[in-house]
């Protein structure tokens, strides 16, 4: 927070000032509270109206189970800023320091938003299909003079207005000599859960995926780049993709056309990769904008995705989240395979005063971002690999080891040279894929070395699926490199 505050105005000078400062905070939270009501009565609009209606009078056959789609999860938000947020922004008047902990302690409550905005593309889709008929005799019937898609907008809009607001509440506080520690931390909380939002409302826009979104962990990153992919020797030529990177799959989806008929948007589903199969290469041929995915199949072949950025920032941010991705996903196999071991390994890394993962700057330690909101100047400046991750090389020359030579983790803690091939991997290529290779000859890396059945498995994952389950998603986000995790909840469809 604090490049944001080095924008507003210091503490005021005169006793005066600051008077007129608080004056003028008090302004901005009685705006709030003024525009909370409308916003609960815009809501009932829709709860008491258009749902009571439907409810009591039936729906046109063709349209039964859609409804829940049409509204998901609108009257849980409604019930909670009727019965419960709004009283207590109204005691806010009295106690102004009440203002900032009742945005920090109900973050976890406001994820209600992001389950809306996840199922919303759904929703607009059946409404456009209705609002000029069935929806429109409703309008007429209840007497209103907004159509529904407008209202089923103003939870999406409201819970991108409270930054704002606050953000003008925080400056006039801070003129006014006021203590804005929390304040700011409250700021930090409604600039995320709308970026959560906008970020799941992309998501619920990917047609053509036949897994379940809410499997795959948080959404850590997306963008749009340009996209060439090399398997087998072929080299597809340079397309557009919008790129979806979850703690378990990257999504590669193509942008719809509007001018091809379309009339919302959205993203068609292209290809994906599992991270149990993941590997990265941080540059390629010097370009700061450019870095490169591979996937390794079943069959020890790599398909190589070529990802051009619209600048370094992007794609730097990209490669630190993959990095912290298999780096994650190491350690989670380690806990599981030998936990004992484990533990005495971090213990014994701690009690020597030395972290096991290098620190990161307290603006990407805080959250997981996306190219959606995030000022990527301030992302800190990266190496070719991640230097937390124990050294994925020979100790020594030995062993046929060549320049040419590449690597990857098997059981993530065994390192096989192999082959290399100059179309494939290079020596920055970090992957926790499982290779069954019989040429490869398995080298301990440092780390505890697992049992014989425990490494068949993890050289099964790969064909078997994801390497890690959404029930594991706690363990995981809990071993995540420098990553804390949001008190946000997963999505989950019951949700809705």
């Amino acid at each position: 927070m604090d490049d944001t505050c080095s924008q507003w105005s210091a503490v005021a000078d005169t006793e005066e000032e600051r008077r007129n400062a608080l004056e003028k905070s008090m302004h901005v939270l009685k705006e709030l509270i003024e525009t909370e009501k409308h916003y609960v009565g815009d809501l009932g609009l829709i709860v008491e109206g258009y749902m009571s209606t439907m409810s009591s009078k039936g729906v046109p056959e063709d349209m039964k189970g859609k409804d829940k789609i049409v509204f998901g999860n609108i009257h849980q938000i409604f019930d909670w800023h009727k019965d419960y947020f709004l009283g207590e922004l109204e005691k806010c008047l009295m106690e102004p320091e009440r203002l900032a902990q009742l945005f920090i302690k109900h973050e976890r409550r406001l994820h209600m938003y992001v389950v809306y905005c996840q199922n919303k593309p759904k929703s607009e889709h059946i409404v456009s299909e209705y609002i000029e008929t069935y929806f429109e005799e409703l309008r007429q019937q209840l007497g209103h003079r907004l159509q529904l898609n407008d209202l089923l907008i103003k939870p999406v809009q409201r819970i991108m207005k409270y930054q704002l607001l606050l953000k003008d509440f925080l400056k006039y506080y801070t003129k006014a000599g006021m203590d804005t520690e929390e304040l700011e931390k409250a700021v930090e909380v409604m600039c995320f859960v709308p970026k959560r939002c906008n970020d799941m409302m992309n998501v619920g826009r990917l047609q053509g995926f036949e897994g379940k979104i809410t499997a795959l962990g948080k959404l850590l990153q997306q963008d749009t780049f340009t996209v060439t992919e090399q398997d087998s020797g072929f080299l597809s030529r340079p397309k557009e993709r919008r790129v979806f990177l979850f703690e378990q799959l990257v999504i590669f989806s193509e942008p719809i056309d509007r001018k091809k008929g379309f009339s919302l948007p959205g993203y068609i589903f292209k290809n994906s990769v599992k991270v149990s199969c993941l590997g990265v290469e941080p540059s390629v041929d010097g370009d700061d904008a450019r870095f490169v995915l591979t996937s390794r199949n079943p069959d020890g072949s790599v398909v190589r995705f070529q990802l051009l950025a619209s600048s370094p920032e992007i794609c730097r941010a990209w490669v630190n989240d993959v990095v912290q991705i298999l780096e994650s996903q190491r350690n989670f196999l380690n806990a599981l395979q030998s936990p004992i071991e484990y533990q005495r390994r971090e213990s014994k890394s701690n009690s020597l005063g030395r972290s096991m993962r290098p620190p990161l700057s307290a603006a990407n330690a805080l959250r997981p971002h996306s190219s959606a909101s995030i000022d990527r100047h301030k992302l800190p400046s990266l190496h070719s690999h991640n230097t937390s991750l124990p050294a994925l090389y020979l100790p020594s020359h030995g062993q046929g080891q060549g320049p040419n030579e590449i690597y990857s983790v098997r059981d993530s803690n065994v390192v096989q040279p192999c082959p290399a091939d100059s179309h494939t991997v290079s020596l920055s290529h970090v992957q926790l894929g499982f290779t069954d290779q019989p040429n490869c000859q398995a080298v301990s890396n440092g780390l505890y070395t697992p049992s014989t059945q425990t490494a068949q498995r993890a050289g099964e994952a790969c064909r078997q699926g994801p390497l890690v389950d959404a029930g594991s998603q706690v363990l995981l986000s809990g071993l995540s490199a420098g990553r804390r995790p949001s008190n946000l909840a997963q999505l989950a469809e019951d949700d809705l």
